[in-house]
């Protein structure tokens, strides 16, 4: 018996990919295998994951190796199960961590999967081949969590960043020396080596090394190249249209302004990829010495994710946690709305961004106000930050317990809060911190350029945490690894945090609409700036005790 299996059509759905027409049976395709993990995989990852975790507990810092977290969680009969079916049917593969890479002629995967497939273009110009819908055999079909490559399309998705061109130099902007003062940095160096960080790149952003040059000797950051460099990489890309670049610069840049002589990692995922998210885990999930920290300021409407990739996706954050590995994500630009409501008003609402709502990731939202010699807001369009602040609540993931005390004080006495069914107040709440994330200097095609965005406060933070894993790594304790469960201790014991208790995140991005609803910040945990931004030093000195 053969079972339907999550059938989706393109033409309805996705107006942004246009159909070309049946694909060749020749052409090569690649799909990607999931097989399911222990059915008790994901409550058994964040039980250990709260252990090594949580700074009170006996097991704090007592990380995994790559292999021991994908041996804890794998069902071998599922992985089996597959092999036997790939073997049966003819088709080559390749195993990355616990995944199954198919690369094969699309009449061999078509057969197999009694699939139809047609080729589409972009209007971005990316190509990808789809099936309506395909048919997995019951044996193997209960093995199998999904299939990429197949009948998802990728989501538009977003580079996370609003650029401004000025023709010279002006107050309120930030520079490495800004953040710095606001934020109470006093030593940029990286005490360790060991203290690697990486940069997620998407959509065909590629950063220029002349541009990081210019900008590291203009603002007196350490001179250093990108240590390593994973997937392809032409700084020529920034002279054919700035946009081609500027959120690999902004990234680079600051990262690397903030942790000076840090090995950093820029980490490439092709733009024609079925599902970016995914790819990096995989390529994570088989690397024995991944970067301790990453920075990602991409992100996707969470409710045009498949509800499988999600919980897959999440579960394989878990595990990097396991492994001492810190990942940051951007909130997003387009307040509580989204991006797609940045063009059309009809799209306001709550619309939580992904991965920023996983509650294993450290989600970073915007401030505005130091930057001009003001006191600190959230950052909103509505008071010239031109991007408002991304923040809400998950729909996919509960509220965490690390998080159920400020977020259940924000909800009982937090300001002008929204009628509480319109969204989940049940859901993990986001940001967890942030930082300014208005006009910074950013060197493009040789010139500085004023660039907004949570992806510009992302990096940054990122970069502390660097220093911070420096530290604790020279005085020969582990990394900080998943960093919430002691952000959120730090917030009721000891004074890290300055409280952000102003703004509201209802307006999109500049040139948006303003919706009814949104957040309005507070004392205490909000959904725009979580716990704040960071006294540097207080915090530094707080994680390195424990």
């Amino acid at each position: 018996m053969e079972l339907a299996f999550l059938t989706t059509t393109a033409k309805g759905e996705q107006p942004y990919w246009n159909h070309i027409g049946r694909s060749e049976g020749a052409s090569t395709h690649t799909i990607t295998i999931v097989p399911k993990l222990r059915s008790d995989a994901a409550a058994q990852c964040d039980s250990r994951l709260m252990e090594v975790s949580t700074p009170s507990s006996p097991k704090y810092g007592q990380y995994l190796s790559m292999t021991e977290a994908n041996r804890l969680f794998r069902s071998r009969g599922n992985i089996q199960k597959v092999k036997d079916w790939l073997k049966q049917n003819e088709l080559e593969y390749t195993m990355e961590g616990d995944f199954f890479r198919v690369k094969s002629s699309v009449e061999k995967i078509e057969k197999c999967l009694s699939a139809e497939f047609h080729d589409f273009t972009s209007t971005d110009g990316r190509k990808i081949l789809r099936a309506a819908e395909y048919t997995l055999p019951s044996h193997v079909e209960s093995s199998i969590d999904f299939i990429s490559g197949i009948v998802n399309f990728p989501t538009k998705g977003k580079r996370d960043f609003k650029t401004t061109t000025l023709k010279k130099r002006q107050d309120g902007t930030v520079t490495p020396a800004t953040l710095n003062s606001v934020y109470n940095i006093k030593d940029n160096n990286v005490a360790s080596q060991k203290s690697t960080q990486s940069l997620f790149e998407a959509l065909g952003q590629q950063f220029s090394s002349g541009d990081l040059a210019d900008f590291q000797e203009e603002y007196n950051v350490s001179v250093n190249p990108v240590a390593n460099i994973i997937g392809s990489n032409n700084g020529w890309y920034c002279l054919l249209n700035p946009n081609n670049c500027g959120e690999a610069n902004l990234d680079v840049q600051y990262i690397m302004a903030v942790a000076q002589n840090s090995p950093t990692t820029f980490w490439v995922i092709d733009e024609n990829s079925n599902d970016p998210f995914l790819d990096w885990v995989v390529a994570l999930s088989k690397d024995s010495n991944p970067p301790l920290v990453h920075s990602i300021s991409y992100g996707s409407i969470v409710s045009e994710e498949p509800r499988d990739d999600l919980l897959r996706y999440n579960t394989e954050i878990c595990k990097l946690g396991l492994r001492g590995v810190t990942v940051m994500v951007a909130s997003g630009d387009d307040g509580v709305a989204n991006f797609e409501a940045r063009n059309d008003a009809s799209q306001c609402g709550f619309n939580p961004s992904f991965p920023a709502t996983s509650p294993y990731v450290t989600s970073v939202g915007a401030t505005q106000g130091p930057e001009s010699g003001s006191a600190e807001i959230a950052c909103s369009s509505a008071t010239g930050g031109i991007i408002t602040t991304g923040g809400g609540f998950s729909i996919n993931f509960k509220r965490p317990a690390w998080q159920e005390t400020v977020v259940s004080n924000y909800l009982k006495n937090g300001p002008n809060v929204p009628p509480l069914n319109l969204f989940n107040s049940t859901g993990r709440g986001y940001p967890d911190v942030a930082l300014l994330g208005l006009n910074y200097e950013v060197y493009i095609d040789r010139f500085a350029t004023p660039v907004s965005g949570t992806s510009a406060s992302t990096p940054a933070f990122a970069g502390m945490i660097t220093l911070v894993n420096g530290k604790r790594l020279s005085a020969g304790k582990p990394p900080v690894g998943f960093l919430n469960p002691a952000l959120y201790k730090l917030a009721t014991a000891e004074k890290v945090f300055n409280d952000v208790t102003s703004g509201e995140n209802n307006c999109c991005a500049q040139g948006g609409p303003c919706c009814q609803y949104g957040f309005t910040a507070s004392l205490g945990w909000d959904p725009l700036t979580g716990l704040g931004s960071v006294d540097f030093e207080a915090l530094s000195a707080a994680l390195l005790k424990m």
